[in-house]
């Protein structure tokens, strides 16, 4: 797969190899014919390279109008719908490609800050994602990806014009309210903070947003802010013209600042021709109270409660709030969050019942005081054992009910499905999620591996690839396609990657050396190395009593079936229904149920999966995962047989 074509006459190759390199710095996969592989024929390779491509990227010039390829391949893609030009000289396209605006870029040999480049990125980006979404689509019962051309909102962090830098948070958190509002409240999608805020000053031009983002309109503004008295200016801009569409100044008192939001948020919506349904009016509440509330609300949106102390800062600012202003169910549904993020990371340093049960308490009152509080049912998802399938897709289809385009419950409900086997819905719920929240790493990231698991390997090893090139920083990433590439034979990409773990210290880079050892085996099946690392393993279980699922994939992968089998037999699995538990972290039974799992061919997997808990999760629901269209057996009717018989 190859996200962009590049067409161009030769005498224009140096400029042709320059835009190549430009658009691979922006993440994306470039077909240019130095790829041409020579025992190929060139017109067979030309042609389904360029059919591939979401966008074709043709390098006008006196010569390539002269040429016999250029405007052929200028003509498949503007019958595909996916040209966009750029003239090097100032030659114009000939007919018809005319009709289709030309960037003119006279002189231009690489330059990433040009006009006319930015722009020809930006037109790039919007195919390249159209394309993606088009691919991803599942089956039209299932959920469906937004047009193209859909309306979709971002809402830019506020501009702090007040005298105070401190009050940035301020600003913020009145940016957020409104794009909150605007999103629970109504169908349009809305960009999440996390994405959204990324552009701050000089980096809030709306044809580099709107490409990023892939949005339709932007919604920026500015807070001034003295003593007790705030102003707020925002302005709504249509992406495609670059105009403003509506835009208002509102005056008001600190204590006045929910009203203020809310009438921001109602002019949008009513600029945006939307229904904004009416929520709960919050009670004023002191504003150094609310200053309290939206910098936790800050903290846990740009932290990272799987990795850093966010949720746990967080926890002391919401418990003076709620004890100030017992009304303000936001919250009580922050609370809940930042509190099952603890338990379910171990950083909840009392003893654990004490803590789930004030989750509990928090979202029980949050809901009390608002219905809609999706953030709360998830929280409650969070509590639950990892066996307790059916409870925690109750909870998480009530978060997603209530709050539908939420891109973490859309992520959690996501995780599940992908928990269950069942990959296809996983895969459009993660879809829906990163077009939620583009410039998240680990949104982007679950794609590529959902993927995977729905058998798209090319699709998602490139996507991994890209992504890692984009943020080179990133373990997860990177650990992600050294275990994913050569556990898949994808030996090019392994290769690539393998360098950079040195790149890393600490635990990453000892999880990666060790996922870099399992490849040495995998690759070579020297005799002498499977033995070392699957003595390691199974002292791991001597050791433990259990052994995480994937490893016994990873076994089975080394030519020892049965042996993996046997080791799971071996294991205790009894955690995964304890209420005090462990959460994810050695827990992956998605994993047994991919298309590359060998322990799924034989029919010995039903007994694992009835102690897994999902057999009768499976039978209960008649939700059924994936794997029952391709194994090479009556996968229902072995699970069936295994819960008949004696445990």
């Amino acid at each position: 797969m190859v996200d962009v074509f590049v067409s161009y006459a030769r005498s224009s190759s140096a400029q042709a190899r320059a835009a190549a390199e430009r658009l691979r710095d922006s993440g994306y996969t470039v077909w240019i014919d130095d790829d041409l592989p020579a025992h190929r024929s060139f017109s067979t390779v030309i042609e389904e390279n360029l059919t591939a491509a979401s966008a074709v990227l043709v390098l006008w010039s006196e010569d390539a109008r002269a040429s016999r390829w250029v405007p052929a391949e200028a003509d498949m893609a503007y019958n595909a719908d996916k040209l966009v030009q750029m003239s090097l000289d100032g030659a114009l396209p000939p007919l018809p490609f005319n009709r289709v605006h030309c960037e003119v870029a006279t002189g231009w040999h690489g330059e990433r800050d040009a006009p006319a480049w930015r722009k020809i990125d930006a037109s790039i980006a919007e195919l390249v994602k159209g394309k993606q979404h088009r691919e991803l689509a599942p089956a039209p019962t299932r959920h469906a990806t937004r047009p193209l051309r859909e309306r979709m909102l971002a809402v830019l962090p506020f501009d702090n014009l007040s005298s105070d830098e401190e009050l940035t948070f301020f600003c913020d958190g009145v940016s957020e309210e409104i794009q909150r509002s605007v999103a629970d409240g109504s169908d349009l999608k809305v960009v999440a903070r996390s994405s959204s805020f990324q552009f701050r000053g000089a980096d809030k031009d709306t044809a580099k947003v709107a490409a990023a983002l892939g949005v339709s309109h932007l919604l920026d503004g500015s807070v001034r802010r003295g003593g007790s008295r705030v102003r707020i200016s925002a302005e709504l801009v249509d992406c495609t013209t670059r105009s403003a569409i509506w835009g208002d100044r509102f005056d008001g008192d600190l204590e006045d600042v929910f009203e203020l939001q809310d009438s921001i948020a109602q002019a949008v919506a009513k600029a945006l021709k939307v229904a904004l349904a009416p929520k709960p009016k919050e009670r004023s509440m002191p504003p150094d109270l609310y200053e309290e509330f939206i910098r936790a609300r800050g903290w846990m949106a740009e932290g990272d409660a799987m990795f850093d102390d966010s949720a746990t800062r967080a926890v002391p600012l919401l418990e003076k709030v709620i004890a100030g202003a017992p009304d303000f169910a936001p919250a009580w549904e922050l609370l809940a969050t930042a509190r099952a993020w603890e338990l379910r990371t171990g950083l909840y340093e009392g003893e654990y019942s004490i803590g789930r049960d004030s989750v509990i308490h928090a979202a029980h009152t949050a809901l009390e005081l608002d219905p809609r509080r999706g953030g709360a049912y998830a929280s409650l998802a969070k509590l639950e054992p990892w066996g307790s399938y059916e409870s925690r897709e109750k909870l998480l289809s009530k978060a997603l009910q209530v709050s539908p385009r939420d891109p973490a419950i859309l992520t959690d409900m996501s995780d599940f499905y992908w928990s269950v086997g069942r990959f296809r819905d996983g895969l459009a719920l993660a879809e829906q999620a990163c077009e939620l929240n583009p410039l998240m790493p680990s949104a982007q990231l679950h794609v590529s591996q959902m993927r995977l698991y729905t058998g798209d390997y090319e699709g998602g090893i490139e996507m991994n690839r890209r992504i890692r090139r984009r943020w080179p920083d990133n373990p997860g990433i990177l650990l992600s396609l050294v275990n994913s590439s050569s556990f898949l034979d994808f030996w090019d990409a392994y290769d690539e990657a393998v360098p950079f773990i040195e790149n890393f210290s600490g635990w990453q880079v000892k999880d990666m050396r060790a996922a870099k050892a399992y490849a040495d085996a995998k690759r070579s099946m020297d005799p002498d190395l499977i033995e070392k690392r699957v003595a390691r393993y199974v002292k791991l279980l001597d050791d433990t009593g259990t052994m995480p699922l994937n490893l016994i994939l990873s076994i089975a992968a080394l030519g020892k079936l049965e042996f993996a089998l046997d080791l799971a037999e071996r294991a205790n699995y009894d955690y995964v229904f304890d209420r005090d538990g462990a959460r994810p972290s050695i827990y992956y039974p998605g994993t047994i149920l991919a298309r590359w799992s060998e322990p799924l061919r034989s029919p010995r997997i039903t007994r694992l999966c009835r102690r897994l808990g999902l057999a009768d999760y499976w039978v209960n629901t008649d939700q059924w995962p994936d794997c029952v269209e391709w194994v090479p057996y009556d996968f229902k009717e072995g699970i069936r047989e295994t819960l008949a018989a004696p445990a």
